[in-house]
């Protein structure tokens, strides 16, 4: 057999259905249809990035990230520092209200108003108090009856020897607005010793 097209037997030609290709205006239906859908999603998801930048606080907005006016935060006065504003309901509910701190001029931390000594542990509500002469945390707990008491600094690291510091949630400062990410709660790690060194 030869090695051009014209040798070929007519036996192994391609019919003529083979010419007959998708139509063009299915093709582009279909890349019209995938363009679209692809612009639908990037919409909804800049929605949702943007959401809390355009919302008018104080506002919950998708995402559990909950938008405030600039004004809930307590001033930073130095030295002792400024006692920390809770918030709580109806804003949001009870079990992720916290307590909002300016540590520095910089520096704001939100530390969730509930602790327990370890996970999965009762939990223990969280006030303000002052610990070392400077704005720190009590947490008030009760087991088998009788009442505990432990305190932490400013920023909720354990004064007093308790197994880990205090949970806290994200936050970011803008020019107008305090966004609380509700929805990343930074789990303080449990302290545990180091082993003896021979």
């Amino acid at each position: 057999m030869g090695t051009i097209y014209e040798d070929q037997p007519p036996e192994l030609w391609a019919g003529p259905e083979s010419l007959d290709p998708t139509p063009v205006w299915k093709q582009f239906a279909l890349i019209g249809l995938f363009l679209f859908f692809g612009l639908v999603l990037v919409g909804v998801v800049a929605a949702f990035e943007v959401a809390p930048q355009i919302a008018k606080p104080p506002a919950l907005v998708p995402g559990d990230r909950l938008v405030l006016p600039l004004s809930v935060l307590p001033p930073y006065v130095g030295g002792a520092g400024a006692p920390p504003n809770r918030i709580g309901p109806p804003l949001i509910d009870e079990a992720r209200s916290f307590l909002l701190v300016r540590v520095d001029r910089a520096e704001v931390i939100a530390v969730r108003a509930r602790w327990s000594p370890q996970p999965g542990q009762p939990e223990c509500l969280i006030r303000d108090a002052i610990v070392n002469g400077k704005v720190g945390y009590q947490a008030v707990c009760t087991q088998a009856g009788r009442g505990l008491f432990f305190t932490f600094d400013t920023r909720g690291n354990s004064s007093d020897g308790a197994s880990r510091g205090l949970d806290r949630y994200l936050v970011s400062v803008s020019e107008d607005r305090v966004i609380v990410n509700l929805s990343r709660l930074i789990v303080s790690p449990e302290r545990t010793s180091a082993p003896a060194v021979p």
